[in-house]
C-alpha cells in the first residue's frame, strides 16, 4: 500500500501527468491512466531510466523497423510492403509523432476508425503491426511502454471459410483452359496449394518429376512466406502435363518476363478472372485455389498435419477451416457401442 503522494504526480481532469526537471528546465509527462497507483509505477519507470534515445519522425523509425524485420528474415518484401501501409496510415493519423509521444488513445482512435473501414479482422491485424512496431521501439529504448498493449480488441467471431471448387470443378476448369500457361497456374493452385506469389516465382529446379515432388523454396528474387522450404507431391495428372509442356527456363511461367517496379513478376490476374467469369464461377481466385486444393484432400481423409505441412500453414490454422470436410469418423462408435 502506498503512503501520502509522490513528488511531481499531478491529477489534470481525469489524467495523472508527471512534472520532471529535463536539463534544467520543466517537462510534463502524460501517465495515461486514471489510476494512481499505476501512475506512480510508470513514473518511477520514467525517473529510472529518464533518457530514452533520441528519436526520429513516426515515418523514419518505420523505415528501420521495416529493415530490420528484412534483414533477420522475419518479413519478405511483400509483407514488409503491407506492413508499410498499415504503419504509414497511423503516422498519418498522429501528425508523424515520435514514437515516444503516441499514447494508447491514439492507438485506440485509429482502431476505431479503422473499424469503419475495413472488415474487423482487417482492423485487428493493423494493431497486430502497431504493436510490433511498438515492441521493437521499447527494446530500441524510443518509447517506454507499448501503447497498443492497452487497447482492447473486439472478439471477433472466426468462421472457417465455406467456399471451394470441389474436385470435379477444378478438374473441369483444368480440362478446358484455353492455353497451357493457365492450365499450368490451375495445376499449380488447385493440385499443389501454391500461392500467386509462388506460381509466379517457380523455377524449374523446384520440380523433381521422377520423384514426383515440387520443394518451394528461396530463390534469389523469392523467399517462402512461411520462410521454410516445403516439399508437395504431385499428381500424376500435373507430371504428365509439365512433361509434355516442359520446364522453361529461368521461370517455368512467361520465362521472358524479368522483374520491374510491380509487385509480381508478371501478373495473370486479368486472364485468370476473365476465364473464371466465363466458366460462370468468378468467385474463384487463385487463394481459392489453395484452399480448394485443402478442401479436396481434407475430403479424402487425408491427414490434417500432412495438409498443413503440403500449405505450410500452422495446423490449427488448417484444423480450424478444413477438420469439418473430413469424412465421418466411425471410430467413435467404438466408445459407444450398444
Amino acid at each position: 500500500m502506498l503512503k501520502g503522494r509522490v513528488k511531481g504526480i499531478y491529477l489534470r481532469g481525469h489524467t495523472y501527468w508527471l512534472a520532471k526537471q529535463v536539463n534544467g528546465r520543466r517537462s510534463f509527462v502524460s501517465l495515461e491512466t486514471e489510476d494512481y497507483v499505476l501512475a506512480v509505477q510508470r513514473a518511477r519507470e520514467i525517473m529510472d531510466s529518464p533518457e530514452l534515445q533520441p528519436a526520429q519522425s513516426f515515418t523514419a523509425e518505420v523505415e528501420r523497423f521495416l529493415k530490420h524485420k528484412f534483414a533477420t528474415n522475419r518479413y519478405s518484401k511483400m509483407s514488409a510492403e503491407s506492413k508499410r501501409s498499415c504503419l504509414i496510415m497511423f503516422a498519418d493519423s498522429v501528425k508523424n509523432i515520435p514514437p515516444a509521444n503516441v499514447t494508447t488513445n491514439h492507438c485506440k482512435a485509429y482502431y476505431d476508425a479503422a473499424k469503419t473501414r475495413v472488415v474487423p479482422s482487417t482492423a485487428e491485424s493493423y494493431m497486430f503491426t502497431l504493436r510490433s512496431f511498438f515492441n521493437w521501439c521499447a527494446r530500441e529504448n524510443l518509447c517506454r511502454r507499448n501503447p497498443v498493449i492497452a487497447v482492447q480488441l473486439d472478439r471477433i467471431d472466426r468462421k472457417g471459410k465455406t467456399r471451394f471448387a470441389n474436385f470435379e470443378l477444378a478438374q473441369r476448369l483444368i480440362h478446358s483452359a484455353p492455353n497451357d500457361d493457365l492450365r499450368f497456374i490451375l495445376f499449380c493452385g488447385f493440385h499443389t496449394g501454391m500461392r500467386k506469389m509462388e506460381i509466379v516465382e517457380a523455377v524449374p529446379s523446384w520440380f523433381d518429376l521422377s520423384a514426383r515432388t515440387v520443394e518451394i523454396r528461396a530463390t534469389e528474387t523469392f523467399r517462402p512466406k512461411d520462410r521454410d522450404a516445403r516439399t508437395v507431391p504431385l499428381t500424376d495428372q500435373f507430371v504428365d502435363f509439365l512433361k509434355r509442356w516442359g520446364l522453361r527456363s529461368p521461370y517455368v511461367l512467361q520465362p521472358a518476363v524479368t522483374h520491374g517496379s510491380h509487385r509480381y513478376r508478371f501478373d495473370f490476374r486479368r486472364a485468370f478472372s476473365d476465364y473464371m467469369n466465363a466458366q460462370e464461377v468468378p468467385w474463384i481466385t487463385p487463394h481459392v485455389m489453395r484452399h480448394s486444393f485443402a478442401s479436396i484432400c481434407a475430403s479424402k481423409g487425408i491427414d490434417i498435419y500432412r495438409i498443413a505441412t503440403w500449405l505450410g500453414d500452422d495446423v490449427r490454422v488448417v484444423q480450424r477451416h478444413y477438420a469439418k470436410l473430413r469424412p465421418d469418423d466411425r471410430q467413435i462408435m467404438k466408445a459407444f457401442a450398444v
